[in-house]
């Protein structure tokens, strides 16, 4: 339906206010996009925005870097200021100045279905400035080397001019851009005549009625419309077809198969960016085949998970996985459900004939934890060369009595047959370990064999990263990368057991990051230097430069829930002050 859009053929429209749009509710110039509207992007104070960014904090710690320095002091930056200081004296003010000038009111851009074009609106501080821009916007058309493509034409007393496809006229205070002209002209007429308008619509009206205060930025798209019209048909109805994207985005395909709107938010503060995607969302628009998503009656909730030292990341979760895999058959495809059924046949003999969906999925709660922590190797030999966190899955079991003994002997089996595999390809072998933990728990672990002369290494190969281990206490259950996580994790009396109120929640921690990257400085030089064919000196600093730009960050966060009848999607970046 949108096919030919190209933001590269543009209408360029000034109009100025008017006693029609003199008390203009809502988002800034809805009323002059047409009803049939489906996207739209708003920019309410541009201003904010580039003191956000040109005056934040961190500008004179990225100005201080060596790689910035060499970035000012290269050809293409030179080349980039001398445009720059060309473009400053047309417009006669400098660079800043102009751009606070011309996007003084707002920015804005939409899409239209019934036109299908795109069309950019900007408001600027007064009419003489918007003049100014567009007299530039001519001058610097006449300049290409094919002067005559430049046309003019009049609608309705404007006066256009016209290079190839692209179209512009200055009026007042106001600029309008898109790629078809019956679009521009949809907009001229709105605003000269009124009339029904995107700020009309009811889908629209609700979605402005939940709008925050004090956005940096705000996004509108009709998905009724949308979905009407055929537009990525795939996205909306076609089965997702692969089990971690399912996992991932699975409920909320099936919830954006009835809602009638989306919209995007965006608060942008110099401690903290903060995006938030929502949609109305109601338990009974999920089918049955995606319960395992949300939950009965969408009430699934999860996991508080346990603070640990250097933990670079967590995800908490409800997903009941047990429901996902024997409702495969609705969820895939024929080629991939053919993948499942060989997968449940081999997966049932391991564990001893008892179906997997059914009997071993089916022993977990749906509340999920997942950890990665940062490793100390300080005391530890042989020490691997590379140097990766550590991993634990949280769960709690169902019938702990049974299935403690079920998985403390699938676990046994599972070390065998590595050492087994191992054996045959002259790897590692693995020495199964058992021990009590106070309060009634046990600790189930393997531990790899070091040859004697890597004994005492500390540039052992990656598998001495590992000791696989499985944690036992109540209903508590710990599959954990490493002996000293999973012996950590099952003796905090609360791992895993209090809910949130979201479906989902993850965090990443970029200062330990950091530190895990800096753990293994000396292999990311060496693959930078294989990948990229940098020198040392460059290579070092490249690695110099991500470890420093990890630095200004606290946390980035996702959290995914529903509050008040609606889905929402909250991404949070906060800046280190």
């Amino acid at each position: 339906m949108f096919r030919g859009l190209s933001l590269s053929l543009v209408l360029v429209l000034a109009i100025a206010g008017s006693q029609v749009f003199a008390e203009d509710p809502g988002p800034i110039e809805s009323r002059l996009l047409p009803a049939s509207t489906v996207l739209y992007l708003e920019v309410p104070e541009p201003t904010r925005v580039l003191s956000l960014v040109f005056d934040h904090p961190l500008r004179s710690k990225i100005e201080s870097l060596d790689a910035y320095r060499a970035a000012i002091n290269s050809e293409p930056y030179k080349k980039f200021l001398l445009a720059r200081t060309v473009v400053e004296a047309q417009v006669q003010m400098p660079w800043r100045q102009a751009l606070e000038t011309f996007l003084a009111h707002g920015v804005v851009v939409a899409v239209d279905r019934q036109t299908e074009g795109v069309v950019l609106l900007i408001r600027g501080k007064d009419e003489p400035s918007m003049k100014l821009l567009g007299e530039k916007l001519l001058e610097f058309a006449k300049l290409s080397p094919n002067p005559e493509r430049i046309k003019q034409a009049e609608y309705r007393g404007l006066q256009v001019h016209q290079v190839d496809k692209t179209i512009f006229a200055v009026i007042g205070d106001r600029l309008v851009v898109t790629n078809k002209g019956d679009l521009g002209k949809a907009i001229a007429n709105q605003f000269l005549d009124g009339g029904e308008s995107l700020a009309d619509q009811p889908r629209f009206q609700t979605a402005v009625a939940r709008r925050e205060s004090g956005l940096t930025a705000w996004g509108y798209a009709d998905v009724e419309s949308l979905r009407d019209a055929g537009v990525a048909r795939d996205a909306f109805f076609s089965q997702i077809n692969q089990p971690i994207a399912e996992l991932l985005f699975g409920g909320i395909q099936s919830s954006l198969q009835k809602t009638p709107y989306a919209t995007a938010s965006v608060h942008g503060h110099p401690e903290k960016l903060q995006v938030s995607l929502e949609i109305p969302h109601q338990h009974d628009w999920i089918p049955d085949s995606r319960e395992y998503y949300f939950g009965p009656q969408g009430q699934g909730r999860a996991p508080r998970l346990p603070l640990l030292p250097e933990t670079v990341f967590s995800l908490g979760t409800y997903r009941d996985f047990s429901q996902m895999w024997l409702r495969a058959g609705d969820l895939y495809d024929t080629n991939l459900n053919d993948k499942f059924a060989k997968a449940d046949s081999d997966l049932s003999n391991l564990f001893s004939g008892r179906d997997f969906g059914e009997d071993i999925l089916g022993s977990f709660h749906s509340e999920v934890g997942v950890l990665a922590v940062r490793q100390d190797f300080t005391d530890i030999l042989p020490q691997p060369a590379i140097k990766l966190p550590s991993a634990a899955a949280i769960f709690r079991l169902r019938e702990p009595e049974k299935m403690s003994r079920e998985l403390r002997r699938i676990f046994q089996s599972l070390v065998g047959f590595l050492n087994v595999v191992g054996a045959m390809n002259g790897q590692h072998q693995l020495e199964l370990n058992m021990e009590a933990i106070e309060g009634g728990g046990e600790l189930v672990s393997a531990s790899y064999v070091p040859e004697s002369d890597e004994e005492n290494s500390k540039a052992a190969e990656i598998v001495f990263n590992f000791s696989p281990s499985l944690a036992l206490m109540g209903d508590r259950c710990i599959i954990a990368s490493s002996q000293s996580l999973a012996r950590k994790l099952i003796s905090m009396d609360d791992a895993g057991i209090e809910r949130m109120e979201v479906n989902s929640q993850a965090q990443l921690d970029p200062k330990t990051l950091r530190n895990i990257l800096a753990d293994n400085r000396a292999q990311l030089i060496s693959q930078n230097r294989l990948q990229e064919g940098t020198s040392q000196e460059e290579a070092e600093a490249n690695v110099e430069l991500l470890l420093q730009l990890l630095d200004y960050f606290q946390e980035v966060s996702a959290s995914l829930g529903t509050q008040d009848d609606h889905l929402q999607l909250q991404l949070s970046l906060e800046i280190r002050p």
